[in-house]
């Protein structure tokens, strides 16, 4: 399970505690506990299920009701149901006696009696001590159609019976034999802290007292019954769980010791009637000065350093079957696992003596898990489930052999309950910070908004407030509180908190700082700038919705405002604007294309005033399609002399993607920008060009004959543009017999005889001899068999190469003194023709290029 993962359980036991009272109230109900990510809400009956249903209109449906686990075959003697823990704890107590009980605890829809060692009940001799149980036996304590528990009984006394006798007048309750339970106290060694330099426990949770003193909460047998006086601190570096071998130096006072119980009150061991349930909890006070609490549990990763990586604490949270837990202790570090059961555990107190270790058992609320291991000095260390508290870690089930079946833990919210004058639990809580509408300036009399970020820790602790305190106020400048005097704000479930902001325009300074209770983050200092003026808004454009037509450009930027002020645009867009008589203000923006996720910002000004608080917006603007410089729409190329490049522009810094047949060729950054930001037009580029920066990717080599649909389009922030469709078609390169004079076979610009199905592929040298390294421009070739077009003799513009013009179209010229030449078609050869004057040669070149041109077709 990861980290989230158990933090996300936490808060949902959290939520299954908050609702447990209203449903233990309700008729039928059985039960509660945690499985598959759901509160299981065991029981029957219209009411219970009404209040599920009500349970999950309220927030994510996370609860169920499941109906109770069936019960085993009943014996005939079988009368009674249990339908509490501490009913039924009192019950075996009063009849069986407490010698040998272990725990009374519920799970998966039954009551479990745990008996095991040697102990024997106090009613039969001692040869009848409670062998190898059989088979779990179910019986009864409340009559099937009665509501509370009401043992049958004779008139007169109530004889002692044999666990097994017990067990057998139920039908939801079993019997199993547990190994003995010892508290988890290490003499001699030391983690977490030492008690009077001679016992090792672990440091629970931090708390505070009704008076806001710092305390420590810890296990209460650690305390000796009251004995213990004073708790050092232990360097980590030394304890196991960091590595170490025994235990750590002392590192100073931890504190000393105050209230502790283990067991009823007074550390009083079990009564005879057994209502004398109680915990194990004992109270640090007189925390050292400099000393500084953390409300977090080390993960024992890093000892050094436990900081970063601690678990915060927001909360408590009662204990559930089937609910993740972790817990820390010195000893064995920090260990996960689930809740098995909750219920009453028969804790061994400090005055047992052996060989039964029965006559000194003390009663203690609390729950178990097979799951998590534990050590000797662990006693008192925290058990959690995500980010809020679940118990004080109490001790464990071990086996003669001294093998560990299962942990032990009281739980905190009945420890606390005990403690005299009751304790507070400290709490992370992350400081306050300002939303982003009031990081600048706010509108007198309005609310100034904040944020309290839970992380790291799921959520922000239940019922916190803000804290607000101004100082150095101007008279007549109010915000809900007297100079000096705090304003405490509530915060809602999401974490955010607001307050009105003081009627005197100016600076306003303040400091804030999250509470609860006598928990707090640290006071934060805050400003804000107070404006007569409110901010204006924008009403126009409309951003595109997403199945919609998206925005292909803004022209104009349209609002509201206070008449007589004068609007400021910023942001992607600038400019000023009047706000009329009817309060309506228009700013044309159209000479400032901006393409992709664009903001901007308006505020109102008016003079002798403090600017308003701003209205921003977002709008989506698609960018136009990119160019396409060196492809025309119905162009031929021919296979052995297809161009070395596609190339054209567009908006500097777009991602340029270019494909052919749908098949993606390359993607490339138009021009030299980084790409980061929105992206404008180049000053003085129309918005059809698409920009003029320069995009180039090689072309497809071996392009089968037949006709292609290049595709190209450019992406703003994500943004893409519609696609720049080009239509052109490869021709087949001459068959042998009909190429035309040129180079021998294996030159560059030479022809390689075809394979059979797959046409000829021209030959391209990689780096001809003499050539510059790098791109390099294709030589000029003979025009395609279905080109008839006349193409200017000299260099090609940058944006035409040779051979690429569209049919029917006369390329344009950009080289002086060249205008009205002809192409050379290779007719040189035939001026060896006797007797011709010039101009006969220039016309014979001229038939002889025409009738070759027919040829080849």
């Amino acid at each position: 399970m990861t980290l989230a993962e158990f933090d996300a359980a936490g808060a949902l036991a959290r939520r299954a505690a908050d609702a447990a009272p209203s449903l233990r109230a309700l008729p039928g109900y059985v039960g509660i506990s945690l499985a598959g990510g759901k509160v299981a809400v065991e029981g029957s009956g219209a009411e219970l299920r009404a209040r599920v249903a009500e349970l999950n209109q309220s927030g994510p449906a996370d609860f169920l009701l499941a109906a109770p686990a069936a019960a085993a075959a009943v014996p005939s003697a079988a009368e009674l149901l249990a339908s509490s823990t501490q009913q039924l704890f009192e019950a075996y107590v009063r009849e069986v006696g407490a010698a040998g009980l272990q725990a009374v605890t519920y799970t998966d829809g039954h009551f479990v009696i745990r008996a095991g060692g040697t102990n024997t009940a106090q009613s039969v001799p001692a040869a009848d001590a409670l062998p190898v149980l059989p088979a779990a036996v179910p019986a009864s304590v409340v009559p099937a159609s009665g509501a509370g528990v009401q043992p049958a009984k004779a008139p007169g006394p109530v004889p002692k019976m044999s666990a097994a006798e017990f067990v057998a007048r139920y039908v939801n309750v079993t019997l199993e034999q547990g190994s003995r339970i010892t508290t988890e106290e290490d003499y001699f060694g030391g983690e977490g802290y030492i008690v009077d330099g001679l016992a090792l426990c672990s440091a629970g949770f931090g708390a505070f007292s009704p008076a806001g003193e710092p305390l420590v909460l810890t296990a209460g047998h650690c305390a000796g019954d009251g004995s213990a006086k004073q708790a050092e601190i232990e360097n980590p570096a030394g304890a196991p769980a960091a590595g170490g071998a025994g235990s750590g130096a002392a590192a100073g006072i931890l504190g000393t010791f105050g209230f502790s119980q283990f067991g009823g009150t007074g550390n009083s061991k079990v009564a005879p009637d057994g209502t004398n349930v109680g915990t194990d909890i004992a109270v640090l006070h007189g925390i050292r000065s400099g000393l500084d609490l953390q409300p977090a549990v080390t993960r024992w990763d890093k000892p050094a350093d436990p900081g970063p990586t601690s678990v915060k604490i927001v909360g408590t949270v009662a204990p559930f079957q089937g609910q993740p837990v972790c817990r820390s202790g010195r000893t064995t570090g920090w260990r996960c696992g689930t809740v098995d059961s909750v219920g009453i555990w028969a804790m061994v107190g400090p005055n047992s003596l052996p060989p039964d270790y029965d006559n000194d058992l003390r009663a203690v609320r609390g729950f178990d898990s097979t799951s998590v291991t534990s050590g000797g000095g662990d006693s008192g260390g925290p058990w959690i489930s995500g980010n809020f508290a679940v118990g004080l870690h109490t001790g464990a089930e071990s086996t003669d052999q001294g093998v560990q079946t299962r942990a032990i833990a009281t739980s905190l919210e009945d420890a606390m309950g005990q403690v005299p004058g009751g304790v507070q639990l400290q709490l992370f809580l992350a400081k306050p910070a300002l939303a982003a509408a009031s990081t600048g300036t706010v509108t007198a009399g309005e609310p100034i908004t904040g944020h309290i970020d839970a992380g790291p820790a799921s959520v922000v602790a239940p019922n916190s407030k803000v804290r607000i305190t101004v100082l150095n106020q101007k008279p007549g400048q109010t915000s809900g509180q007297k100079d000096g005097q705090p304003l405490e704000v509530p915060v809602d479930a999401s974490g955010n908190w607001q307050f009105p902001a003081p009627s005197l325009a100016g600076p306003f300074k303040f400091s804030a700082e999250t509470v609860n209770g006598f928990s707090g983050s640290g006071a934060v200092a805050l400003s804000v700038d107070v404006s007569r003026l409110a901010a204006p808004a924008i009403t126009s454009p409309v951003d595109g919705q997403p199945d919609g037509p998206g925005l292909t450009a803004i022209e104009t930027i349209e609002g509201t405002g206070e008449a007589g002020g004068t609007v400021r645009l910023s942001g992607d867009f600038t400019g000023t604007g009047l706000v009329d008589a009817d309060g309506h203000w228009s700013i044309k923006v159209a000479d400032q294309p901006v393409f992709g996720k664009i903001s901007v910002t308006a505020v109102l000004t008016a003079p002798g005033e403090m600017d308003s608080p701003a209205a921003t917006r977002t709008y989506t603007v698609i960018p136009p399609a990119p160019a396409v410089s060196n492809l025309r729409d119905g162009q031929h190329l021919r296979q052995d002399a297809l161009p070395a490049t596609i190339f054209g522009t567009a908006l500097r810094g777009a991602g340029v993607a270019v494909a052919v047949d749908g098949v993606a060729v390359d993607s490339v950054q138009a021009g030299s920008g980084s790409g980061a930001g929105n992206t404008a037009l180049e000053p003085g580029t129309a918005r059809t060009l698409a920009g003029s920066a320069r995009w180039s990717v090689t072309f497809p080599a071996e392009l089968v004959a037949g006709a292609h649909t290049l595709t190209v389009t450019q992406t703003v922030d994500g943004v893409a543009s519609p696609p720049a469709a080009v239509a052109f078609s490869v021709d087949a390169a001459p068959v042998s017999g009909e190429t035309p004079a040129g180079p021998p076979a294996g030159t560059p610009g030479s022809v390689q005889p075809p394979t059979p199905g797959r046409p000829a592929v021209p030959q391209q040298p990689a780096n001809p001899a003499g050539a510059p390294a790098g791109p390099v421009k294709p030589a000029q070739a003979p025009a395609p068999p279905a080109d008839t077009s006349v193409i200017a003799g000299g260099t090609a513009p940058d944006n035409t190469a040779p051979g690429n013009t569209a049919p029917g179209k006369t390329a344009p010229s950009n080289t002086s003194g060249t205008t009205g030449q002809l192409a050379s078609t290779g007719a040189g050869g035939l001026l060896p023709l006797a007797g011709l004057g010039a101009g006969v040669l220039l016309l014979g070149a001229a038939f002889v290029a025409f009738g070759r041109r027919r040829a080849v077709r």
